[in-house]
């Protein structure tokens, strides 16, 4: 072998040896790299499936308290009789909106009064089967409640509660256990007497399914103990107390995996693609490092945001609010700073008679509506189920409320959703720095007390917060307790009369029934100011009917065509409502042709189904309708047409300047006018002077009404107007 060719072969050899060195130094590092690649997207992974498998733990102990937290459901488990109630509440509907499987109310001695499973009511009885699994966590519940610890801090949880991770039936579930307790504070429960609420949800089947579709875990699913792929990626959520191991796993992604096996052909081929190579590796590490930065980005989107409606959640509230009270105390900046508590009215109904897709549309509309009133520099926030929150940085008091009238404003009008009508409204609470304080914790809870006095006024308006408000709420709270008390007792309660003439005002027609309270102590309440505590705190049912079933017994042998009483908006949905109604007038023997009920304009045309459908059930009795404070509200006869009713009442407002104002004269005529053409009958009320009654009896009405002829009165002095207006007849 001559030297040229040894020294040929011998480069040959050394750059064949180079490059096999080379492409092994490669190959062994593209290895590397694809597993440190592929582990780390695993461990990434792993991140997200605990996060997302742990938040259904979280989400069932929060979404428990939005039936648990409540003064209603203490109510209504406290007495037999509210099983279809609980069932709507606390057991069915969990299941139909979170996805509860199985769910229990127990009492305070832990006997069940309530079992669901299987998607249907099951004997109480059933929870037997469930009892010495769950006994432990009932015990850990009573004991918490038994030393009044507070729910855990951070949480953003309302009441104390035990969750934890175990197998129900050999399935793996979560389970949260909450105590069913008052969210007013109002109701006083011992420990003896607290419910108790067990839900339990499967970590199996649809729920699985979409954690795993939502953060890109292909094929998430529960194995038994053992029995893991030692192919695939896990995870394995540990009980605190029942130490059981709940393992899921996935297939996991792999991108390192998958480059290189698209790679080592190439390399095998041609030395020469090594750059390309090295390109595409470098390439696919830069995208899977963007992967990465976006799902961490992602993780911490839904760690902040609402993902309904796209808004800042609870927790980014907090610490926003956090921020700008710390910038606020550190620059002592004289413009204030604003906190906005917005709470929708009737939003439960719309869900309940439109369903939740109507009601996540109007969540969604409302934060849109709210966004564009809002200045730029004030999110808004979505805080709970319908609550919202905003934070309005350097605008003074007059500004905050002019924001608050127009988000208000925006509302007027019902939302057109698929078809549908949406009427909502809203209710705002105000707090402001440094008026009100300069604590978050304090301007939160003064917004939360101006937010309940908007409610307690009327619902639709705003309230700054007052000082004075504290003290209402204790007033409101003394005067709940103590109607309460006298609807018990029935002392102080009584039932006046204001008779209803003829247009020739010496004729008596009928007399409308006016509750009156006179306190021991604070001597005589208005209605004005107790008949929204009743409605607010569930007392207006009964007391409705011991004013019906009074006045009906009192005015029986009344020698007058008809006796009106007025019904609570409350009222008109109960479902009983026309069954209570017949059974007072038969106990009192009442004609039911002579009985009238009263409801307002908003409340009748506002009426829902179950409204609605009493209307025409107290029609077929012969029972007659007057629509009261006719004109005031936003309903017409076209918007009216839909159902019968008999006699349309003339608000006193328009009586009042009936003499004074041509206007407010043609409008009384047009009504009057209307109403006959759609053969109703009309009463004027408010009427104080005889112009007012002449004019009237000129345009034709039919009933007058007012303190010209009578004011409200007890049945004694009423029966002397009988005895006047017989003698005048004859």
């Amino acid at each position: 072998m001559n030297q040229p060719f040894s020294l040929f072969l011998s480069r040959v050899v050394a750059s064949l040896l180079a490059m096999v060195l080379a492409l092994s130094a490669i190959g062994l590092f593209l290895v590397w790299a694809a597993r440190s690649v592929d582990q780390e997207d695993i461990r990434r992974q792993g991140e997200i499936a605990g996060y997302a498998l742990r938040e259904i733990r979280t989400n069932l102990s929060h979404n428990q308290e939005s039936s648990t937290f409540w003064d209603e459901a203490v109510e209504r488990t406290a007495v037999s009789g509210n099983d279809e109630w609980i069932d709507g509440n606390l057991g069915s509907w969990m299941h139909t909106f979170f996805g509860v499987d199985e769910a229990y109310v127990l009492d305070g001695q832990d006997q069940p009064i309530y079992s669901f499973a299987d998607n249907q009511i099951k004997p109480a009885g059933f929870f037997e089967e469930r009892r010495d699994l769950l006994r432990p966590y009932l015990q850990a519940l009573r004991s918490k409640l038994a030393t009044e610890e507070a729910p855990i801090a951070g949480s953003h949880e309302q009441s104390v509660g035990v969750s934890d991770y175990l197998y129900v039936a050999g399935q793996p579930a979560v389970l949260s256990v909450k105590p069913i307790v008052s969210d007013s504070g109002r109701l006083s429960q011992s420990i003896s007497t607290i419910h108790i609420h067990v839900a339990i949800q499967y970590l199996e089947g649809d729920v699985i399914r979409r954690v795993g579709q939502a953060h890109v875990l292909q094929d998430l699913k529960f194995v038994p103990a053992g029995a893991l792929d030692p192919d695939a990626a896990s995870v394995t959520l540990t009980g605190d107390t029942s130490g059981a191991t709940v393992p899921f796993e996935w297939v996991p992604y792999q991108p390192g995996r998958r480059l290189l096996a698209s790679l080592l052909p190439i390399l095998a081929l041609v030395a020469s693609t090594l750059m390309v190579g090295t390109l595409l590796i470098s390439s696919a590490s830069y995208r899977r490092k963007l992967d990465r930065i976006k799902n961490n980005e992602h993780i911490r989107y839904l760690a902040s945001h609402d993902p309904l409606t796209g808004l800042p959640n609870r927790a980014a509230y907090e610490k926003a609010a956090d921020e700008l009270v710390d910038q606020f105390s550190l620059h002592q900046q004289s413009d204030p700073l604003a906190f906005l508590f917005m709470d929708l009215d009737r939003f439960k109904q719309v869900n309940d008679i439109l369903g939740h897709q109507i009601g996540d549309a109007v969540l969604v509309e409302f934060a849109r509506r709210t966004a564009g009133i809002l200045p730029a520099n004030a999110p808004v926030y979505r805080v709970g189920g319908d609550e919202f929150a905003a934070l309005i940085p350097h605008r003074t008091k007059r500004e905050v409320e002019q924001i608050c009238s127009e988000i208000i404003d925006s509302l007027a009008e019902p939302m057109e959703i698929e078809g549908r009508r949406a009427f909502i409204g809203v209710s705002i609470g105000v707090s402001m720095a440094p008026h009100h304080g300069t604590d978050r914790p304090e301007l939160n809870r003064k917004a939360d007390v101006a937010l309940y006095h908007a409610k307690l006024a009327g619902r639709r308006r705003f309230s700054i917060f007052g000082s004075q408000m504290d003290d209402a709420i204790q007033n409101r709270a003394a005067i709940e307790a103590d109607l309460r008390e006298a609807l018990r007792t029935k002392i102080g309660l009584s039932v006046v009369y204001q008779p209803k003439f003829a247009s020739d005002g010496d004729r008596v027609l009928g007399a409308e029934a006016l509750v009156r309270w006179q306190h021991p102590g604070r001597g005589a309440i208005s209605p004005v100011v107790f008949i929204p505590i009743a409605e607010e705190a569930g007392l207006i049912g009964d007391l409705g009917l011991w004013v019906l079933e009074t006045a009906c017994r009192e005015a029986v042998a009344w020698p007058v065509d008809h006796l009106a009483v007025n019904v609570s908006p409350i009222q008109l949905r109960d479902p009983e409502f026309v069954e209570a109604v017949s059974a007072v007038l038969s106990r009192t023997g009442f004609p039911a042709e002579r009985l009238e009920l009263e409801m307002t304009e908003t409340d009748f045309a506002d009426s829902e189904e179950v409204g609605l459908q009493n209307i025409k059930s107290l029609n077929a009795k012969g029972i007659a309708i007057a629509i009261d404070d006719f004109g005031t509200g936003s309903s017409t006869f076209e918007r009216l047409r839909d159902i019968s009713f008999d006699r349309i009442k003339i608000d006193r407002s328009f009586v009042k300047n009936i003499t004074e104002s041509e206007g407010d004269a043609e409008i009384v005529r047009a009504m009057i006018s209307m109403a006959h053409a759609k053969g109703l009958k009309t009463t004027a009320e408010g009427v104080e002077t005889p112009e007012q009654r002449d004019v009237l009896r000129a345009f034709g009405c039919d009933e007058l009404q007012g303190f010209l002829m009578g004011k409200p009165m007890p049945p004694t002095e009423l029966s002397q107007i009988f005895k006047t207006s017989a003698a005048l007849a004859v």
